[in-house]
């Protein structure tokens, strides 16, 4: 007497299938044996069947269910050039094949984003790391000589740039004799912010 040992590889909760069947006969009392196929690479096997192999006492069907694998996307918020962090890594998990997206953190307002990282968004095949990196941003600091309540100059303007949270210093200019000094501005040091 025969039997018949039919082999289903489909995607967990359905009838959809990965590979296709493996239909074989064999005798009763015989043993037989089973293994999962390769399949998409997205997907795993979820678990074994517990009669993937056995002895032959009827005709049997064996299943064996696959899952879309998981995998984790890491987001890093770094100052530039270092791995200092900004603000808190974002770790979540996609299932294989779905589409991820990413975004820039609230962070400290004297930095600024560098730039998107290529990986921001995409489709997941893998585990992701994507990082965003931060610098400091760039003020510009205008220091003027004018007559007393004008705008009419007494030297060229000074005009540097500084990165935010360094300090600043302004002097007076050397002016025509004629002139002094009414009193120094009260932001004539400080903290560009």
């Amino acid at each position: 007497k025969t039997a018949t040992i039919t082999i289903h590889h489909y995607i967990e909760g359905t009838t959809t299938k990965l590979a296709d069947d493996v239909v074989t006969t064999q005798k009763y009392t015989t043993t037989y044996s089973t293994k999962a196929a390769t399949v998409d690479s997205n997907y795993e096997l979820v678990a074994t069947p517990t009669n993937a192999s056995g002895t032959v006492k009827g005709n049997v069907t064996v299943t064996y269910y696959y899952k879309l694998k998981t995998a984790t996307i890491t987001v890093h918020h770094y100052i530039q050039n270092t791995t200092t962090k900004l603000a808190d890594d974002v770790v979540t998990t996609q299932k294989y094949t779905t589409t991820y997206n990413t975004k820039a953190a609230t962070i400290d307002s004297n930095y600024e984003l560098v730039s998107t990282p290529t990986n921001a968004s995409g489709t997941v095949s893998g585990n992701v790391t994507v990082t965003y990196y931060y610098k400091l941003k760039t003020a510009t600091i205008t220091v003027h000589h004018y007559i007393e309540g004008t705008t009419t100059k007494l030297a060229d303007d000074i005009i540097t740039t500084q990165k935010y949270t360094t300090t600043y210093t302004t002097s007076q200019a050397i002016v025509n004799s004629n002139y002094k000094l009414v009193s120094t501005p009260s932001n004539a040091t400080g903290t560009v912010s």
